[in-house]
């Protein structure tokens, strides 16, 4: 190559593009070194998203950018392709959440407000695990607990759905000590679980003995004392709320570990009363209704309440060689002698399961009586029987011990009631009806009978005759004498006249009081006449 070509090959134009490369590679060089790593976070809906213009935030501090959203290969889900920051490798571990921030109205406020100027952003709240990775799955719902918030986390179960939301405060005696951060439906259990989280120091309240129910922000509860109105905290009012504690009279237990499930009663009384897990169960075979028996009512003894019925009725699925008859109808009860602490020496199960069925040989019985007659409300009611001797005819019912039970006195009352019901039913009350309106009929035409008599011996005794008849006997009676006082008197003749005489004076004394009686009272013939009581002397008044 001679002198001038290579002076053309070194010529200073060329230094423009080395200049340029030279640039290029060092922005490339000094953009690899500042980029920090590439992930994907895939969410159901990428609503108020842009690529290359929705941030990623910690704190309200940018540490990353949208810059790809595309779909899944099988359009599930949509993919947001971040690039982040240099240094954001230790926030991209395995627990790290992702959300979408965005205006939210819930039971606990408005959210999000913010964003209806600036637009929505992607909030990331770091992990604490140790594993990376570069592929996420969004929270539909912001988180409502910081993962390094310290304390536990638990399940709560209820057997139907309790209206507690997300968000929803737990209590201790009024007091907010937690949140409800999950809801969800077991299709196989069929019963709603929560997850709920109680901060520390809090939750070293959480024990073997705790039970959890729902506060709700009225409650009303007839007892034996009258109406019980309870009024829950404010926030109770304006939803449900769920209040833990443990139960009156119980130990407060050792501490729970973490995630350790508990069940979520109705009420706080629901909780006090079937809140002991530690009982014996038995099997009741009754031999009346038990219509009105509910699962959760009492089991006492002289009024004091020592167990909870568990199943009613309890079915045991009996199969076609079994070939047992429904006669009896089978309950199933827990004793729990956890109750009885302070008033027995000693509530261990064991000490109590060998010491039942001795009190059974010595005549404890079980029965149902009424605890509300307007309600027919029952309960089992426990006490001894003297005379119920009789021995066990069956030891064991579907894997239950069985306990001994009676006829409850209500039971043979209402027999009773109901037979004497049957013969009353059974009485010829028609024909006995139909002779009554007959004999009342006769009754009637009599009564007329006797008051057209009355009415006739009235208008006689009204007669002007009859009523000078005295006044013609006394009459008669004067010249009667006056002709004996002309008679000789030793003669038979004035003895006769003076025995008629005597006779005629017998008979107007006589008559004188019947023509009176029937003056006043004209029935008296047909009627017994009404006594006139003597009179009562008494003394003059001072």
């Amino acid at each position: 190559m001679s002198r001038s070509a290579m002076k053309n090959l070194l010529s200073p134009i060329w230094l423009i593009p080395v200049l340029a490369l030279l640039v290029a590679l060092w922005m490339v060089w000094q953009e690899s070194a500042g980029a920090g790593p590439q992930i994907k976070v895939l969410l159901d809906d990428a609503e108020g998203l842009e690529a290359g213009k929705t941030p990623v935030r910690v704190r309200n501090v940018d540490v990353g950018l949208v810059s790809e959203i595309s779909l899944t290969d099988d359009l599930s889900s949509a993919v947001l392709t971040i690039d982040m920051n240099k240094n954001s490798e230790r926030m991209l571990v395995e627990d790290s959440q992702f959300w979408v921030v965005k205006p939210r109205i819930g039971r606990q406020g408005v959210s999000g407000l913010s964003t209806l100027l600036s637009g929505s952003y992607v909030r990331l709240q770091p992990g604490s695990a140790e594993q990376t990775s570069r592929t996420f799955e969004a929270l539909e719902q912001p988180p409502v607990t910081p993962q390094q918030t310290p304390g536990q986390r638990i399940t709560l179960t209820s057997g139907a759905n309790s209206s507690v939301v997300v968000g929803d405060t737990v209590q201790y005696q009024g007091v907010p000590v937690g949140q409800v951060e999950k809801v969800s439906f077991s299709v196989d259990d069929r019963t709603m679980q929560y997850q709920v989280f109680v901060e520390a120091p809090y939750d070293e309240l959480l024990t073997t003995n705790t039970r959890f129910w729902l506060q709700s922000g009225l409650s009303l509860r007839w007892s034996s004392s009258g109406l019980d109105v309870s009024l829950g905290s404010f926030e109770s009012l304006l939803g449900a709320g769920i209040s833990f504690g443990v139960p009156e009279g119980q130990p407060s237990g050792d501490k729970i570990a973490d995630n350790r499930g508990f069940e979520l009663f109705s009420s706080k009384e629901a909780a006090r009363q079937q809140g002991f897990v530690n009982g014996i169960d038995y099997a009741l075979l009754l031999d009346e209704s038990v219509a009105g028996l509910e699962e959760g009512a009492a089991v006492q003894f002289k009024g004091v309440r020592v167990g909870t019925v568990l199943k009613v009725p309890l079915r045991w699925n009996p199969t076609d060689e079994d070939k047992a008859p429904l006669k009896q109808i089978p309950v199933l009860i827990r004793y729990e002698p956890e109750r009885l602490e302070g008033l027995v020496p000693n509530t261990d199960i064991n000490h109590w399961q060998q010491r039942l069925p001795e009190l059974f040989e010595q005549g404890l019985r079980a029965n149902i009586r009424a605890s509300n007659l307007l309600t027919n409300t029952l309960y089992v009611d426990l006490r001894f029987y003297p005379d119920a001797t009789a021995p066990l005819r069956v030891n064991k019912f579907a894997g239950y011990p069985v306990m001994p039970s009676m006829v409850s006195d209500f039971s043979r009352l209402e027999e009773k009631l109901n037979q004497l019901m049957d013969k009353f039913n059974q009485l010829p009350l028609e024909q006995s009806l139909t002779d009554f309106t007959d004999a009342m009929e006769a009754t009637e035409v009599t009564a007329e009978r006797i008051e057209t008599l009355a009415n006739s011996v009235a208008d006689i005794v009204e007669q002007p005759g009859l009523q000078k008849l005295p006044e013609l006997l006394q009459k008669n009676l004067e010249q009667l004498q006056q002709l004996l006082n002309s008679v000789d008197e030793s003669s038979q003749t004035r003895r006769q006249l003076h025995r008629t005489l005597s006779n005629i004076e017998q008979l107007s004394r006589d008559i004188k009081p019947l023509v009176e009686q029937l003056r006043e009272q004209p029935n008296s013939l047909i009627f017994e006449s009404e006594k006139i009581a003597d009179p009562e002397p008494k003394a003059n008044d001072q």
